[in-house]
């Protein structure tokens, strides 16, 4: 039990650095352009989180995909949907026990679906009580939706050119507000 008071010390000492030295409360929110050698600077070499918004305006995806367009063309698709109580999935979650909060890691129930029950649970949520939404991480946009591919680029340029090599993984998250990814 000492041993593991003493892993559990350390963790903690190591959470308290990260916070003190690097790790930001908000993440900010950036325009492009950018060029690789600043994208690599500010934030791949430090390792600190960046949105970029407005980075694939240009994709014909954009403006195109919504609920009526996917009901049009994956209506009948096979989706594996991610389905919690409270819309956090793959994130850490604290209980109460015994006068101490005890943190664990959440997965979420997984079902397969077609993307048509899927888009209703999303629009009827008295019928599906939970919070749906697709969000695996494998690529699934290359993996599971083919089909969506001929309407957005394989790569964001500038990016796979700071990384020096493409993406590993491309992954579509579809959900409504109530889907988090982080807590």
């Amino acid at each position: 039990m000492e041993h593991n008071n003493d892993i559990l010390n350390c963790l903690q000492i190591l959470s308290t650095e990260a916070n003190e030295l690097y790790l930001r409360k908000d993440v900010p929110v950036m325009k492009p352009p950018i060029s690789a050698l600043d994208f690599h600077r500010r934030w791949v070499s430090p390792n600190l989180p960046v949105l970029f918004k407005g980075a694939v305006t240009h994709w014909s995806a954009i403006g195109k995909w919504d609920v009526p367009y996917f009901r049009k063309t994956l209506s009948d698709k096979k989706v594996t949907v991610a389905v919690t109580p409270n819309g956090y999935a793959d994130a850490i979650a604290t209980r109460s026990e015994q006068n101490a909060d005890i943190e664990y890691f959440v997965m979420p129930e997984e079902r397969e679906m077609n993307m048509s029950e899927f888009l209703d649970a999303l629009e009827d949520r008295h019928k599906y009580p939970g919070v749906f939404y697709v969000q695996r991480q494998n690529s699934n946009l290359t993996e599971d939706f083919p089909e969506l591919m001929r309407e957005v680029e394989p790569e964001i340029s500038w990016a796979s050119e700071a990384f020096g090599c493409p993406p590993e993984a491309v992954n579509l998250w579809v959900g409504d507000e109530r889907s988090h990814y982080i807590k």
